[in-house]
């Protein structure tokens, strides 16, 4: 069975967004639409995340969240199509909507509460966790304890964009593994000044090398051949089925 990874680290109590670098620049938080370098996005790198919801987060809420990963993914040229598999209430299988065959493309996202994320042993109080596993495995999943993404609302953070982002994390350690950068999305650990910047709306991006290697990782488990140059602009946004 494959292990899981920490890949994000509890938010410190206080931190400085920008600080000195060698030379004495400033490293200051990248946002989204400044990293530059993105391959052109493909309408054919699809990526299926079937959400098992059991905080249960409201709908309203959840939706939010998934049009931030949406919109963060398909910045990096990746397609998302939402599967709503919560299992209805008194029941332990997948809802009707949600089809039991599953490929490599398809990954589950497991939204837990308090209750649930204290079976699990996780040192630093992260946000989330990925599971570490082949690309030839299908349904890799990536855990998110939505009771401390929750506990940020009370210090006046917004929970379901602080959400979007950091599902949009933990698929990219599913994808292109464990690693970190010091910029972007992908940093270890996210400031207050930062957690602050995600809910007035700002979006933590992928860099261009980091985008080239998702979508490259998503063509893989589709087992399609590598996209080569395009001129292709009419990307469609995310798809979503839900279980009533």
């Amino acid at each position: 069975m494959a292990a899981s990874i920490l890949v994000m680290a509890s938010i410190p109590t206080a931190r400085a967004i920008a600080g000195p670098m060698p030379g004495g620049r400033a490293r200051s938080t990248v946002a989204r639409a400044s990293l530059g370098g993105r391959p052109i996005p493909s309408p054919d790198v699809k990526l299926t995340l079937r959400v098992y919801n059991y905080v249960p987060i409201d709908r309203v809420t959840l939706s939010r969240a998934e049009k931030v990963t949406d919109a963060i993914l398909k910045d990096a040229g990746i397609e998302i199509i939402w599967m709503d598999c919560t299992p209805l209430q008194g029941q332990l299988l997948p809802c009707p909507a949600c089809p039991s065959d599953m490929g490599t493309s398809d990954l589950v996202v497991r939204l837990l509460p308090r209750r649930m994320a204290m079976k699990l042993t996780t040192p630093n109080e992260p946000l989330g966790l990925a599971q570490q596993c082949p690309e030839t495995e299908p349904a890799c999943e990536l855990t998110v304890f939505y009771f401390r993404v929750d506990e940020l609302a009370g210090e006046e953070h917004r929970p379901e964009l602080i959400l979007g982002q950091v599902i949009a994390h933990e698929v990219a350690h599913v994808l292109i593994g464990p690693g970190h950068s010091e910029e972007g999305i992908m940093r270890r650990e996210w400031s207050r000044e930062e957690l602050r910047r995600m809910s007035l709306g700002l979006q933590l991006g992928f860099t261009g090398e980091q985008s080239r290697r998702l979508q490259d990782a998503v063509l893989r488990r589709m087992k399609l051949p590598m996209p080569k140059s395009s001129t292709r602009t009419d990307f469609v946004g995310g798809q979503s089925r839900a279980c009533e």
